[in-house]
């Protein structure tokens, strides 16, 4: 009669030491599991396991070069957001990369779209100039010195937009300069921002430099500028004109070129 409380004191040490072997026993057959899978089925170990969607066969061997991935490589090795930059830096920096991991089956999923960016444009820096791009929105995104140019066949305008010193509040004033040019008659190569936000366009040889001044009132000063060229054009005037002022579109002013 003494001997069951012993007995029964005894059973809680008893289960836990059962738990406590089911746990590890457990805990071993998923760390095995675990390195089964990492180490024999989620690799990658060939080009077919990276699908990129929305590009041809053509295109699937040069963005896996871009990628910089080499194969085999443990899947859970692969850094999305590092795929992300290598396509962007070697193929546009207009382009949208989502990079997935996929683990049924094992393999990459790299979703691209590439944004149309509306012009080049360069900018001054203390101690050098930075080329670049306008995006879709105009926001200013860093081109390598690296790049060719002929590597950005999407660039919309073949405009050079040329900047003394960016700040955040240009993308609204682009955004409308661009939306009257394309509308226009008159063809501009480059587009001059001055350090206190004046705007010169270079034009074409009938008009020469355009200065519109700050940035207010574009509609009227450009329509000037329009109905000047196509008049002038047309008229086949025997003067060479170096510039126009249209700071006040009210009373344009020419200047001749002293050729």
């Amino acid at each position: 009669m003494r001997s069951r409380p012993q007995e029964t004191g005894q059973r809680p040490w008893r289960r836990w030491l059962i738990q406590l072997w089911r746990l590890l026993v457990f805990s071993g057959i998923a760390a095995g599991l675990a390195w089964v899978l990492l180490e024999k089925s989620w690799w990658l170990e060939t080009p077919d396991q990276v699908a990129f969607h929305r590009t041809s066969r053509q295109d699937h061997g040069k963005l896996l070069a871009a990628s910089a991935l080499r194969f085999p490589i443990p899947l859970l090795a692969v850094d999305p957001s590092s795929i992300e930059q290598h396509l962007r830096r070697s193929i546009s920096p207009t382009l949208q990369v989502q990079v997935r991991r996929t683990l049924a089956p094992p393999q990459l999923v790299v979703r691209l779209r590439n944004n149309t960016a509306h012009a080049w444009a360069r900018r001054s820096l203390a101690d050098r100039v930075e080329r670049g791009l306008l995006d879709h929105r105009f926001n200013w995104t860093s081109v390598d010195a690296g790049h060719r140019l002929d590597r950005f066949p999407m660039v919309k305008n073949h405009v050079l937009v040329w900047v003394d010193f960016w700040t955040p509040g240009l993308q609204d004033t682009l955004a409308e300069l661009f939306s009257y040019l394309e509308h226009l008659q008159t063809p501009v190569h480059t587009i001059w921002i001055m350090a206190d936000g004046q705007l010169v366009l270079g034009a074409s040889e009938v008009l020469g430099e355009v200065y519109l001044g700050q940035p207010d009132d574009l509609a009227p000063k450009l329509a000037t500028m329009d109905h000047l060229y196509v008049h002038l054009e047309r008229s086949a005037s025997p003067f060479s004109y170096s510039d126009v002022d249209l700071r006040n579109p009210d009373q344009p002013t020419l200047g001749l070129s002293q050729g």
